[in-house]
């Protein structure tokens, strides 16, 4: 392995990819109160027994508040167009009616999945009900947004802010980030840590998430240098990986990834990343919710086709344990029969039994 490798391994193997454990233990030590502490630990005892029916709630929620991005990233199916689901931007008060049915159990909203969460007009409201409702907020934003409203995001009480900046020059960030401006994003970068310094906040905590691939995995020690020099929070390395229904993933894998790992059991879709032992914890932790109340298995699902159900349609606890749900849980537990079909049967993030 050439020494360009060994960096790569080095800073990806850091810290866990699956998880963002300082996030969510930030979320449960500032936002616990006894009844979510025992719905915790009520999912916790239930996914380590593979229980299909579900006796509690999710604890996180994962809200894409649009599906919509002003960006063209090659490997995400919203910059290639190809998610199959309407394109839309969701209301607070959709936000709002979803939110509250899980309020009295969750930890955490992730405020983003497939777009960008600063072109919803709505997201400060959605932000600042949240942290009332002693909900911790988090969002993952391309920060290419001119005229960027530092002192709104500080503000609103957001606790954790991660911005996508994969490349330090703009040759090397706009080959995967396609219509970006590398030198906008530090500007607000800039912005928003000076802001917090400005106004004494702790908030929100600066994650600069960057995802290493073969064109860029030369600007790691720069990426390195620049985030000291800047004051973010964390700099955290992560692995490209292929979107769900992509086509023809090898030929992708060879162009985007570094390097190909010769060690067996790696993820064709996912660099440096093997499948996960001991089941699925998406099934039991969390709820992915689409526009327009559209819920999906996973933040890794997409396309309408493959939805569990919808939250503005139906009662959530008749979603959460309907035939989807319970079939899927069912995978991982080999004395269950999975007679119905869903996308978690192709799932290469969790290891089926």
């Amino acid at each position: 392995m050439n020494t360009i490798n060994e960096k790569v391994e080095r800073v990806l193997r850091k810290t866990p990819q699956y998880t963002r454990l300082r996030r969510h233990l930030m979320s449960i030590l500032s936002h616990s109160t006894p009844r979510k502490l025992v719905n915790l630990l009520a999912i916790e005892l239930q996914r380590k027994i593979h229980r299909t029916k579900v006796v509690g709630y999710p604890y996180l929620l994962i809200f894409d508040t649009g599906n919509i991005c002003n960006l063209r990233c090659p490997l995400c199916p919203t910059g290639t167009g190809s998610v199959k689901r309407k394109k839309q931007l969701v209301k607070f008060t959709d936000f709002r009616k979803i939110f509250d049915r899980l309020c009295p159990y969750l930890f955490e909203v992730i405020l983003h999945n497939w777009g960008e969460p600063f072109l919803n007009p709505d997201i400060f409201e959605m932000i600042r009900y949240s942290r009332r409702r002693n909900v911790q907020t988090s969002l993952s934003t391309n920060l290419n947004i001119a005229d960027f409203d530092a002192e709104a995001v500080v503000k609103s009480g957001l606790e954790y802010f991660i911005v996508s900046l994969d490349g330090v020059t703009q040759d090397i960030y706009a080959r995967y980030r396609v219509g970006g401006d590398v030198e906008l994003v530090f500007e607000n970068l800039r912005k928003i840590i000076a802001k917090k310094k400005e106004l004494n906040r702790k908030t929100p905590f600066v994650e600069w998430q960057f995802i290493v691939m073969k064109h860029n995995c030369a600007q790691i020690d720069d990426a390195l240098r620049i985030s000291k020099e800047i004051g973010v929070d964390l700099l955290r390395f992560i692995p490209v990986g292929i979107s769900f229904h992509a086509e023809n993933k090898k030929a992708l894998a060879e162009e985007w990834f570094p390097y190909i790992p010769k060690e067996p059991g790696y993820r064709q879709d996912a660099f440096l990343q093997k499948p996960v032992a001991g089941g699925c914890f998406y099934l039991y932790r969390s709820v992915t919710v689409n526009p327009v109340g559209a819920v999906s298995p996973c933040c890794a699902v997409y396309n309408e086709a493959d939805d569990f159900g919808n939250m503005l349609d139906a009662d959530f606890a008749d979603v959460w344990n309907n035939r989807l749900y319970q079939n899927a849980r069912a995978l991982y537990n080999k004395g269950r029969s999975h007679k119905a079909e869903t996308i978690c049967r192709n799932c290469g993030i969790f290891e089926i039994p």
